[in-house]
């Protein structure tokens, strides 16, 4: 069977991003569907506070091996030395490569042995027992970030040249090797038969890099060496590394909870993963697909394409997410019971879920601007801004989840009002919804300073004042509170006729209520005649009816794809 369109090139950034897009939902989807068959299996349990506990250390590692870093930190050097010396470029893969496989493996060693002591510190509130089940998950998981490291090594070729095809199927392995675990490997193996489908969907995750790589000619060699490149990639590695605290937060965030009721990491990690799956699909897509560009831009000095770029970014993370972040906030209930609402995941489950759910999407739009505003510096060679605003913001987000947590805990006005606020005055263990609103608030804190000081920087850099056009977001925020309204009054009246009893009864009211608000949304936006809308709907008419209706800057060339 021939997988050349695997590899094939893809100049539009609408293009690039709508495949990433694509096939970020799909992994999303795939996402969704181990997150039920986890939920329905265990609930909000001890037993799913071990498994996503033990994803720590090597989550953590990932951040070492540059899974998040690695491509930010090695693109702009790597597209520099290949437009000057193609075989210089490929002798500098090689010998990231090399270097990356000798200290992971070694790093990974370590890890193995000492995951039991690590265990101490990460799950305080775990039993001996339990802590000792987590370390016994987290060794066989110690594979994924070997691999998932090396295959983001090699992304970074493959986004030079512009094959995002591949870079797009990867994440979709990578939740298929996990399912498989929980469906053919746990009924043998129990809860470590998951671990093992972690690192099976890690491996599945290399393996499409490395036929693109393959096809590419850039498959690396044993090459120890040390040249000048990779020093500066080291340079910028690690401090790239240290910019990259949303994971670190995170991993103080479980600790905490670990010492709180069970279930809690479940719940709050359940939630996050929902409330990741717009942001993932959008945020991240065009992120990854204006990098490069931004990249080249700055190499090539060119202002205008790196504002423009950055700008179109920002503008079209926010065209989606903004309606999706209001529907989320509306509609929480429905998500989650139809996402998770399964086997013995119960209704007071479902409640405390939906809740940190709400208190997440109140970040939305701030937190799907992240990727895009910290590669934004990356392709400037800055990372020191980002770093101490990170680091700022990671202290606030845990001094916050610590103070609102232990508020919830007691009786108060305050939390009287916090919990009325999200349903949730009747339950107990609300705590871990304290941790969800501290995570949100440090983000948002995060993102205006990351924006202000990009801002400040690229100024300085180009030596040019560029103003952001604000009038197309005012319409976009316009007709996102137009669909939210439009939401609530559909789910409100569907509360008598259609009660929330069964899936389909849930599912129904869901899609109905939230196709509805997004119907809304886009004839609010073509009513306002707004420019994002109009260059969508436009896009739309060329990707499916482009034999009729050509781009009105053709030129007469046929790789329409570099003007898109």
């Amino acid at each position: 069977m021939r997988l050349n369109f695997i590899n094939s090139e893809i100049y539009s950034l609408h293009a690039a991003a709508l495949i990433l897009g694509a096939a970020g939902l799909f992994s999303r989807v795939l996402g969704v569907l181990r997150d039920r068959l986890l939920a329905g299996r265990f609930g909000a349990s001890r037993e799913l506070d071990i498994y996503y506990a033990a994803f720590q250390i090597p989550d953590f590692m990932s951040i070492l091996f540059l899974l998040g870093a690695g491509t930010a930190a090695i693109l702009p050097i790597f597209q520099e030395y290949f437009t000057k010396d193609k075989e210089k470029a490929k002798r500098l893969i090689s010998e990231i490569s090399t270097l990356f496989i000798i200290g992971s493996v070694a790093i990974s060693s370590i890890a193995f042995f000492i995951a039991p002591y690590l265990m101490k510190f990460i799950t305080p509130g775990f039993s001996q027992n339990e802590q000792a089940m987590t370390a016994n998950l987290t060794r066989i998981m110690l594979l994924s970030p070997i691999f998932l490291g090396l295959s983001s090594i090699l992304s970074a070729v493959i986004q030079s040249f512009q094959r995002f095809l591949s870079y797009a199927l990867a994440p979709i392995l990578y939740n298929l090797g996990i399912i498989t675990g929980i469906i053919f490997f746990m009924p043998f193996w129990g809860i470590r038969g998951i671990a093992a489908g972690v690192a099976l969907g890690a491996l599945l995750h290399l393996s499409t890099q490395l036929y693109s790589v393959f096809k590419l000619g850039y498959i690396p060699k044993f090459l120890p060496t040390m040249s000048h490149g990779l020093k500066r990639i080291l340079s910028l590695s690690f401090r790239v590394i240290s910019v990259s605290l949303s994971q670190l937060t995170l991993l103080v965030l479980i600790a905490i909870a670990s010492t709180l009721d069970k279930g809690s990491i479940s719940v709050f990690q359940l939630a996050y993963n929902l409330y990741y799956m717009p942001i993932g699909i959008f945020g991240a897509s065009y992120a990854i697909a204006i990098f490069p560009r931004m990249s080249l831009a700055f190499i090539e000095r060119d202002k205008n394409k790196f504002f423009n770029e950055l700008f179109l970014g920002v503008r079209t993370i926010i065209f989606w997410i903004a309606p999706a972040a209001l529907i989320f906030v509306i509609l929480r209930a429905h998500i989650v019971r139809a996402a998770l609402g399964a086997g013995v995941f119960s209704w007071e489950d479902t409640r405390l879920t939906a809740a940190a759910l709400a208190a997440f999407a109140i970040a939305m739009i701030f937190w799907s601007l992240s990727a895009l505003l910290i590669k934004a510096f990356y392709a400037l060679e800055n990372t020191w801004h980002p770093l101490f605003i990170n680091i700022f913001a990671s202290i606030l987000s845990v001094f916050l989840a610590v103070f609102l947590a232990g508020s919830l805990r007691e009786t108060s006005s305050f939390s009287q009002n916090i919990l009325s606020l999200f349903r949730l005055g009747d339950l107990a263990r609300t705590e871990i919804l304290g941790l969800a609103l501290g995570l949100a608030i440090g983000q948002i804190v995060n993102i205006i300073l990351l924006y202000f000081a990009l801002l400040r920087l690229a100024k300085k850099i180009f030596k040019d004042h560029f103003e952001f056009p604000y009038a197309p977001i005012i319409k976009i925020i316009a007709a996102s509170f137009c669909a939210g309204i439009a939401t609530y009054a559909v789910r409100a009246s569907f509360s008598a006729t259609l009660p929330l009893i069964s899936f389909a009864q849930v599912l129904i009211q869901g899609a109905v209520s939230g196709t509805i608000g997004f119907i809304i949304y886009f004839a609010v936006l073509f009513l306002l005649k707004s420019e994002d809308m109009l260059f969508f709907w436009d896009s739309l008419e060329r990707k499916f009816l482009r034999i009729k209706k050509l781009p009105k800057y053709w030129d007469g060339e046929s790789n329409l794809g570099r003007h898109l």
